[in-house]
């Protein structure tokens, strides 16, 4: 019997990504908190969000609100 795993990386960066574009969160100034941005439950997962930072696809900014610096 095969289990199926979701891809639960890859849905949740499409679904981060998809929300900052929304935002149109492409800078500090227009940067985004996850909770404003509507994702549901934003702060969940946080080892994505950081790998998304680590790899330069998004950026933090000190207030804690994120931006996409990788288009």
């Amino acid at each position: 019997m095969a289990v199926f795993v979701p891809p639960v990386f890859l849905i949740r960066k499409k679904r981060i990504m998809r929300s900052l574009m929304k935002a149109n969160a492409y800078s500090p100034d227009t940067a985004k908190r996850l909770d404003e941005i509507g994702l549901l439950s934003p702060y969940s997962f946080p080892f994505i969000t950081l790998r998304l930072v680590r790899r330069n696809v998004i950026s933090v900014t000190d207030e804690g609100k994120y931006y996409i610096t990788h288009q």
